[in-house]
């Protein structure tokens, strides 16, 4: 779809991301993405937090496999939509388990 160092570098940026979420440090990374508008939300417990952010490594881990996908398999219309159907079922995934154990935000 797009040159395969673009891929890389998302892939790569990704995996570090996945890297910190499955550490436990990600919650920085959560906050930046947080508008100061965003509603106040009550505190998670560790547990919960870990659980949080280990869902978010396992999303971006999802993501950076279909993008180091589209290294390795030859070019292809097919890749592409291969690659975009990932991102969609990762993305419905976060959702649903997001909305099911953490309801309140």
């Amino acid at each position: 779809m797009l040159s395969d160092e673009f891929s890389m570098i998302i892939g790569v940026i990704c995996l570090v991301l996945a890297v910190v979420f499955f550490l436990g440090k990600g919650a920085g990374v959560i906050s930046a993405f947080e508008g100061k508008n965003a509603p106040i939300k009550k505190k998670k417990s560790p547990e919960d937090e870990r659980r949080y952010q280990r869902a978010f490594g396992i999303f971006c881990l999802v993501l950076a496999c279909g993008e180091f996908l589209n290294i390795v398999l030859p070019p292809h219309p097919a890749v592409g939509i291969v690659t975009i159907a990932i991102v969609v079922v990762d993305l419905v995934f976060i959702v649903i388990y997001l909305k099911k154990n953490f309801p309140d935000g």
